[in-house]
């Protein structure tokens, strides 16, 4: 007697296949959970990195950089942290990033990795972010992390002049502040954040996208200044700036609001891909990840250097 040879139904096959696709389907959240939070961790890490040569410089000039200086082209704080970030060379061949030494040619197509938060997709060197004709002409790098210069409305308005002043420009690029640490044409030194460094945002994450559309703060590509002249003291009006922000609106706001709606806006927001928060530089040197429902008013005390306010837990 032969023996009858019995293969898979199609029945069963499908059963296998409906299986299989239901494992896959577990599987691939978890996956796609561990690879962000590797992303996440290596975001981290490069804010520590940002922080550690924040304080080097510190303790070189006994003062932070100047946020962001002006007018015209000179570099922002990022510039000023590259030889503490093992970029001297880059430094030395690109400063002081006029376009008229040549400066920013040497930018162009360099990538510093510290400064891009790989849970990002936005593009590095991407032409007219934001819809903005001519910017980012020169395909310099576009950075994923943002100074702070301090927040409007001042938690201290009422115990002090303002700290704050408008754009001049129509429409308004927002409001500047140099209640923050890295303003416009000013730097700060440790003694002048009386608020204490462990209650004070020094750099905030900017990696995410307002609606669809990307508005970090970038304008010319990442290491311009400001059109901003005169001291900061003096509180001259603003026109446009890179590489600062004046928190306004809180974490992940979605819409493109007064002062946000450019690259070249005061009050950027602050945003990321990341569940549920950003990633913050706090003075001391501490990364730490907020949450976007921290309560609005002590999120921006945590961005003012002197407001006499008590923070607490954050």
């Amino acid at each position: 007697m032969r023996a009858l040879r019995r293969g898979f139904t199609l029945i069963e096959l499908l059963v296998v296949i409906a299986i299989i696709a239901i494992l896959i389907a577990l599987l691939l959240p978890a996956v796609q959970q561990a690879r962000e939070a590797a992303r996440r961790t290596q975001c981290r890490n490069g804010m520590k990195q940002i922080g550690l040569a924040l304080h080097n410089y510190h303790d070189n000039f006994n003062k932070f950089p100047i946020g962001t200086q002006g007018p015209g082209y000179v570099s922002n704080w990022r510039g000023a942290l590259l030889p503490y970030l093992d970029q001297a060379a880059i430094y030395n061949l690109a400063n002081p990033f006029h376009p008229g030494t040549g400066g920013y040619t040497a930018m162009q197509g360099l990538m510093v990795p510290v400064y891009k938060c790989p849970s990002s997709p936005l593009d590095s060197f991407a032409l007219n972010p934001g819809g903005e004709t001519n910017n980012n002409l020169n395909s310099m790098m576009l950075i994923d992390y943002v100074g702070v210069m301090g927040a409007y409305p001042d938690p201290a308005a009422t115990a002090r002049a303002s700290q704050c002043t408008p754009s001049t420009e129509t429409p308004s690029y927002g409001l500047y502040c140099i209640n923050g640490i890295l303003t416009y044409n000013k730097s700060y030194s440790m003694r002048d954040i009386t608020d204490g460094s462990s209650n004070t945002m020094i750099v905030a994450e900017q990696s995410g996208t307002v609606g669809n559309i990307d508005v970090r703060s970038n304008y010319y590509g990442g290491w311009t200044g400001t059109g901003i002249s005169g001291d900061a003291t003096t509180l001259t009006a603003g026109s446009w700036g890179s590489g600062t922000t004046t928190v306004r609106y809180p974490i992940n706001h979605p819409t493109q609001s007064a002062g946000a709606q450019y690259t070249y806006g005061a009050n950027t927001i602050i945003n990321s891909y990341h569940e549920g928060g950003v990633h913050t530089l706090i003075g001391d040197g501490a990364v730490r990840f907020i949450s976007e429902n921290i309560n609005f008013l002590t999120f921006q005390q945590l961005a003012v250097k002197d407001d006499g306010q008590v923070i607490g837990e954050f």
